[in-house]
């Protein structure tokens, strides 16, 4: 299982910091975390496409495409739109 770790406001509505979710591509464990938790998934997600200025990793990498396959041993970072300054 890929770890899913939340930051900001998703962790409150998740409820959680980090989840271990099954997956073969970033898009599936994205969609299994929008199931898991309702919440998480109306913010970030519309019309089943990531919400806009949403920022995803794996491993540290921001990925674009999200078809980008996932191992177990992956960690995949959600990152809200940030404000400030």
């Amino acid at each position: 299982m890929a770890t899913v770790k939340l930051f900001a406001n998703l962790r409150k509505l998740a409820g959680t910091k980090e989840l271990s979710i099954t997956g073969t591509t970033v898009r599936a464990v994205v969609n299994e975390l929008a199931e898991r938790s309702s919440e998480v998934g109306s913010v970030i997600l519309e019309n089943g496409n990531l919400r806009p200025h949403f920022i995803v990793t794996l491993n540290g990498r921001n990925i674009l495409d999200l078809d980008t396959a996932v191992t177990e041993q992956d960690t995949i970072a959600i990152f809200p739109p940030l404000a400030g300054g």
